[in-house]
């Protein structure tokens, strides 16, 4: 493990420094990372040398693990809710892909969506173990899911959409996601505790992709406009919607949003396509980052404390996985 001291500014009015640990699970070829709980503990997914799928954990302390469900051909570890609950997906040896949990205790419980499904995409949990993704039916549709902590499974899906995913949960049970309409054009959604859907597009769109919603009501993501360039976005509870661009950028993906409405993600520069983190503070400034040495960086999660979690590359296209702390 490596530990390191960063400091990046972009239109910031002060700069920030971060307390970098990076990490790769033993025989990883290369480490994704997916989400970060309130504890401080992560997971994600690395190839191993056959660059075989499987799920990880890491704790606030260290400590990593392999996540393989039972009779999985690959595993995909994408969130952990406040108890150490885990979630995913993983490729069965039947040829169909399952949901899993994973207990804090170590059991795994597999699920699927529907009963003719063959594909079940676990996207992501709240605190509290309420699991959002989508699943296609045996027409080959897609449709959102909610699975609460009883294990009973809710379609979601977008009055009169073509498809829809759900992608995000906040603590207050509010749903974020996407849905394709009967132009076949990409909108977002956010669906209130009540079950109650609300369609939005930030200015300018012609694909609207949310990311992720905290427990406020914002969500982040990105969106294309018609020259096909693509733009962070944050949408506050009351609907207004700010771009999110770094100076310089010529892509933003806004991947997560802290409680208190700290965002971060990556983005693109130059022709070479360089790609680094940020930081988006409740300011509106932005904070820009990389890892010592990495040319391209992904950030993909933050939790209450602004701990951040994401991969770099730094060792020649090996991808390591970093946590970081904000300590402004």
């Amino acid at each position: 493990m490596s530990v390191a001291c960063l400091v990046g500014l972009c239109r910031a009015a002060q700069a920030q420094t971060f307390k970098y640990q990076s990490f790769v699970p033993a025989g990883a070829m290369q480490t994704i990372l997916a989400s970060i709980n309130s504890r401080g503990d992560v997971v994600g997914t690395y190839y191993d040398g056959k660059f075989v799928e499987h799920g990880f954990f890491r704790s606030a302390g260290g400590t990593v693990f392999s996540i393989d469900s039972p009779s999985s051909t690959g595993t995909i570890a994408n969130g952990i809710d406040g108890k150490g609950n885990i979630c995913g997906y993983f490729g069965g040896q039947d040829g169909v892909y399952h949901g899993f949990l994973r207990t804090s205790g170590g059991a795994y419980i597999s699920f699927d969506a529907a009963a003719d499904t063959t594909l079940t995409i676990v996207v992501g949990t709240n605190s509290t173990g309420n699991i959002v993704g989508f699943f296609l039916d045996g027409q080959g549709i897609e449709h959102g899911f909610l699975r609460a902590p009883n294990g009973i499974v809710t379609p979601l899906d977008v009055p009169h959409a073509l498809s829809t995913v759900a992608t995000s949960i906040s603590d207050a049970g509010q749903i974020a996601g996407g849905y394709t309409d009967t132009n076949e054009v990409e909108h977002g959604f956010v669906r209130g505790p009540n079950g109650a859907f609300r369609s939005f597009d930030p200015p300018e769109s012609v694909q609207t992709v949310p990311e992720s919603i905290n427990r406020p009501g914002q969500i982040v993501g990105f969106f294309v406009d018609s020259n096909q360039v693509q733009h962070g976005f944050l949408r506050n509870a009351d609907g207004t919607i700010t771009s999110i661009d770094p100076t310089g950028s010529t892509m933003t993906n806004v991947t997560g949003i802290s409680p208190d409405g700290v965002a971060v993600g990556y983005y693109q520069t130059g022709n070479d396509a360089q790609q680094h983190g940020f930081l988006r503070n409740t300011d509106g400034s932005i904070v820009s980052f990389d890892p010592p040495g990495s040319s391209e960086t992904s950030v993909f999660g933050i939790n209450g404390n602004h701990e951040v979690v994401g991969n770099e590359n730094s060792h020649n296209g090996i991808f390591r996985g970093f946590v970081f702390l904000d300590t402004q």
